[in-house]
């Protein structure tokens, strides 16, 4: 086409297109060098909207009725159905919604629009229509609506308005993108009308909306262009808060709009555009109140606290205390709150530990200083005390029987031997218990209480508290002073029904007790084999302020001159520690529950009802391998099974116990079934089975049967035995799995 015969109103669509197609390489290029931007590619078919629809403008302008303006007709249409896809594509990036499913669907609508368009004559007609557009000296020829036509015109209007509610309801956006966007939006829109009404037959100026295409194009690209200087801005600090070890938020418009992979961590989520109110479901109800008032002081300009101690509960059901510290900030050219997130917990966790153990140091310190107090007071006791025990027994035998000072001189000698009794007690507090130990069962102990004269006592004076006895026909024996232990019995008995108002139930019981792991109690106990008594009752508990004082000598709530001197719980006290034994108090308003943990031995009390034959448990040298991490629980198993006349290895770990089968066939395993580090018990069994399918086990543990005990014994371990383990029952178990009808022996 001459040059001379091209339409002046024609130029400005010619601009555009090739404006719009610069825009497009422009794009293209940026988009190549970081395809992960999809912002990049969604501008740049917005652009090549732009430049498919002032193409197809330039062509009816400046050719006549025929197939190539056809065609171009059918270019502007395209290209408007291009555009209302890729607004949405372009806003659900922006906005970093999933837009997938609208895809799916919207694909499908605008293909068959496409199809319509370029195959039928239901949009645009094959017949020409007549434009006279004011001040054109020509009238403008295109090809005319087709029957469907009106109908596409409005849903392509309906569809372009639609994006605009996701812009205008969408908070997490940054706001100062909202204004361009929608002014360049309804420039757009209103050209496309302006343009609609001349389709439609309506006389108007010449075709507009190339230019709404080329404004609102370059609006989008300066949407993405500042959408990428934030994001390399935002990557420089996104690197440096993705080595913080403390969670970092950016709160702006109630909505979390940043948070760095620590604060994922902490929370065992991410927060990524999460609402602040959905935030506080991570706190405790005790916290939010304090959480929100903060929140609001801050963004209102008030005097607030540097910061705020929170505990939040994480998706997996675990807690966390952690220091929570805010301030405004500007980010993206808004107000915003900056949070830092630290957890605290260990701190917290080590700082009670400190402070207990702390209580711990003063309270033993404070009790040796009065045990030093109460021996010299004891001592001064016992030298005045000797005359008003002893001399009433020399009158006795010069009163006659009928004498009426006998009665007063029998309750001075009683008044005398309770007062020598409780010099006694002192005694014990000063010195520790200085007598000879040796091998006792707490069962006896509990049974001498029963059948004492203090229990007949106790009986008279609290006859509506009965005792319950629960004693374990298992437990294991102690080394000890009987006389001690008895007492120790007595006083916890005492106590317990004397703290009971009306009517009650003490219950005093024996147990054994395994304990694997360090436990945390009112005195950390050690791991190791325990024989515990236990004396509960349900009276009304002890307060915590009088908990931390319950052991001191003199220090008592009962009532003065009925019963008590306050020594009780002290030489309790005073005994566990010579026999370095562990002390556990739980007390609430349901009642007070004492728990004695007594080291056990091996060594037994001679008892002719209790004998075992011999020539049936004894073993003929069959190879045991027994399998402990703890090596004291190696030792005593070894040497038990020794003494029964069997050979023994021993290991420390089931990876040890897998090399030592490997080379070296045993008859059984005595197999603990949790080793920490380490391989356990069940994954050490599952092993070996793999390499000797016949191999015999015994499992071990201190814990009741779990799962994994359940396991190891299905796939061919012959008994569970739960730790301590009695001398006897073990001689046997192991005498009954060696001559077991499938018992493997090494060759």
């Amino acid at each position: 086409m001459p040059l001379d015969q091209i339409v002046i109103q024609s130029a400005g669509s010619l601009s555009v297109a090739v404006l719009a197609l610069l825009m497009v390489v422009l794009q293209l290029i940026l988009l190549m060098r970081k395809p992960h931007f999809l912002l990049y590619a969604w501008s740049a078919a917005i652009s090549f909207s732009a430049f498919i629809y002032a193409i197809g403008i330039f062509i009816e302008y400046n050719f006549p009725p025929g197939p190539i303006s056809l065609m171009a007709g059918k270019l502007e249409w395209t290209a408007i159905v291009f555009q209302v896809h890729c607004l949405f594509g372009f806003t659900f990036v922006t906005m970093g919604m999933d837009g997938r499913r609208y895809h799916a669907i919207a694909a499908m609508i605008h293909c068959f629009l496409l199809t319509l368009l370029w195959f039928t004559d239901r949009l645009v007609s094959d017949q020409f229509a007549t434009r006279h557009f004011a001040g054109m000296a020509r009238p403008f020829v295109e090809p005319a609506l087709g029957p469907w036509g009106h109908l596409f015109i409005v849903y392509a209007t309906l569809a372009s308005i639609g994006t605009i509610a996701f812009w205008i309801r969408h908070n997490g956006l940054n706001r100062r993108y909202h204004r361009p966007y929608l002014i360049g939006f309804v420039f757009w829109i209103g050209l496309g009308i302006h343009d609609g009404l001349a389709a439609l037959g309506i006389v108007t100026s010449q075709y507009l909306m190339e230019y709404g295409f080329l404004v609102f194009s370059m609006i989008v690209l300066w949407v993405v262009f500042s959408k990428n200087d934030e994001a390399a801005s935002e990557g420089k600090y996104r690197m440096i808060t993705e080595l913080a070890n403390d969670g970092i938020l950016v709160i702006q418009n109630d909505h979390v709009i940043f948070s760095n992979p620590a604060c994922s961590t902490l929370l065992d989520r991410s927060v990524d555009d999460m609402a602040t109110d959905d935030f506080l479901n991570f706190l405790t109800p005790a916290d939010r109140e304090p959480l929100t008032a903060y929140y609001d002081g801050l963004t209102d300009g008030k005097r607030i606290p540097d910061t705020l101690t929170l505990q939040l509960n994480r998706t997996n059901g675990t807690e966390k205390v952690v220091e929570f510290k805010a301030s405004v900030v500007q980010y993206n050219h808004q107000p915003a709150v900056l949070a830092v997130v630290r957890d605290i917990t260990e701190r917290i966790r080590e700082e009670k530990a400190l402070r207990q153990s702390e209580e711990k140091v003063a309270r033993l310190k404070k009790m040796e200083s009065l045990g030093l107090l109460a021996g010299g007071v004891a001592h001064d006791l016992n030298n005045v005390l000797s005359g008003i025990v002893s001399y009433p027994d020399l009158l006795l035998m010069e009163l006659p029987g009928e004498s009426p000072l006998r009665q007063p001189v029998h309750t001075m000698k009683k008044s005398g031997l309770r007062a020598a009794a409780i010099v006694q007690d002192l005694l014990t507090i000063a010195r520790g218990v200085a007598v000879e130990k040796q091998p006792l069962s707490l069962n006896t102990a509990v049974q001498n209480f029963m059948l004492s004269a203090e229990y007949q006592n106790l009986q008279k004076f609290h006859p509506d508290v009965s005792f319950n006895i629960k004693m374990d026909r298992q437990l294991l024996n102690i080394n000890g002073s009987p006389i001690h232990i008895d007492k120790v019995v007595m006083n916890l008995a005492s106590n317990a029904a004397e703290a009971i108002e009306g009517s009650g139930e003490v219950i005093v019981s024996t147990m054994n007790r395994y304990v694997d792991q360090p436990l945390k109690k009112y005195e950390d106990v050690k791991p190791g084999e325990y024989a515990v008594l236990c004396v509960k009752d349900n009276g009304p508990g002890i307060s915590p302020d009088d908990m931390k004082r319950i052991f001191e000598p003199f220090y008592t709530k009962k009532v003065m001159g009925r019963s008590g001197t306050g020594l009780g719980l002290s030489v309790v006290w005073n005994v566990m520690q010579d026999h370095e034994g562990y002390i556990d108090i739980t007390s609430d308003s349901n009642g007070t529950s004492f728990e004695l943990y007594f080291p056990i031995t091996r060594e037994t009390v001679i008892d002719l009802n209790d004998t075992i034959d011999i020539e049936t448990i004894c073993g003929d040298g069959e190879e045991i391998l027994v399998v402990d991490d703890v090596k004291s629980q190696r030792e005593i198993t070894s040497r038990m099974l020794k003494k029964w006349g069997y050979t023994t290895h021993t290991v420390a770990s089931g990876e040890a116990a897998i090399e030592f089968v490997k080379n070296q066939p045993v008859a059984l395993i005595l197999l603990d079934m949790i080793m920490d580090p380490g391989m356990d018990g069940l994954e050490t069994y599952r092993r070996i089975k793999a390499s000797r399918p016949d191999q015999k086990a015994i499992l071990l543990s201190g814990f009741a049967q779990t799962d994994q005990v359940k396991e190891a014994l299905s796939l061919g371990a012959g008994r569970f035995m739960k730790k301590p383990v009695l001398f006897g029952a073990l001689a046997k178990a192991v005498k009954e799995e060696l001559t077991s009808s499938n018992c493997h022996l090494p060759n």
